[in-house]
């Protein structure tokens, strides 16, 4: 054999370089979940402003059919007259501290005062025994108080009773129908005023009983739309009233 055999030398297997590609992956994941975020924020505010219509963030307003505003309508008319739920004795201090009234107008409601019997034992004393001239049904009613705004967002204008009735107080309840959306109302009862913003849950007070046999509820402000939705009630009398507008006054009947 005339010819030479050189071996070949073996070479070490070449090392596979590391992929280069996973970082790119990642960065291009951070990219994705960034715009995303972006997106998702702008479509929300969107959505908010109205821009979009979207269901699951748009805020809740009065929503009631033709149907339901008419059976409200209809229910009012029928009412009737709703009787009130006269203050007890006992607790017409916190009667009064519920009206949001300045410290002078308490002191000048409580002269004005009939009080009221807080059982039926009182109130057969109360027709056997001759009143002294100390007692509050004999004291004479004061004048009209002045205007002020009370401690709270809510204004109320205090009581202005006439010259030839005392003053009686009875609990009244307010809430919103439907939805909390920011109805306001203004209620009115015997020269006492005072301006409510409307809650699912109710807000009791105390209000002199009107001498006329009316307590007037003034629609003030139609939160998100819809119309404004009260209920009133005082003891286990209720009324619902009529889908309200801005300005509209509706007067309900009531009696002790």
């Amino acid at each position: 054999m005339g010819e030479n055999y050189i071996p070949q030398t073996s070479l070490p297997p070449k090392a596979e370089s590391e992929p280069k590609h996973s970082s790119s992956f990642l960065l291009a994941i951070k990219s994705l979940l960034t715009t995303g975020i972006l997106v998702a924020v702008v479509v929300i505010g969107m959505g908010l402003s109205g821009t979009f219509d979207l269901p699951f963030l748009s805020r809740q307003t009065d929503n009631l059919s033709e149907a339901q505003r008419q059976e409200r309508l209809n229910a009012f008319n029928a009412l009737g007259t709703v009787h009130l739920l006269a203050v007890s004795e006992k607790d017409i201090p916190n009667a009064i501290e519920s009206m949001q009234l300045s410290a002078a107008a308490k002191q000048a409601l409580q002269a004005d005062l009939v009080r009221i019997p807080s059982n039926t034992s009182d109130a057969a004393d109360s027709k056997t025994k001759t009143p002294s001239p100390s007692t509050p049904s004999q004291i004479v009613p004061n004048p009209s108080m002045k205007t002020v705004t009370a401690p709270s967002s809510n204004p109320v204008r205090e009581v202005a009773p006439a010259k030839d009735h005392r003053i009686r107080l009875a609990w009244i309840t307010v809430w919103d129908t439907d939805v909390e959306d920011g109805d306001v109302v203004r209620i009115d009862s015997q020269g006492y005023s005072r301006t409510i913003l409307l809650k699912k849950k109710p807000l009791t007070f105390a209000v002199p009983v009107p001498a006329s046999g009316v307590i007037n509820v003034t629609g003030i402000l139609d939160g998100d739309g819809g119309g404004i939705t009260v209920g009133l009630a005082s003891g286990a009398s209720k009324a619902v009233f009529p889908i309200m507008s801005v300005g509209q006054v509706l007067g309900l009947k009531v009696t002790m």
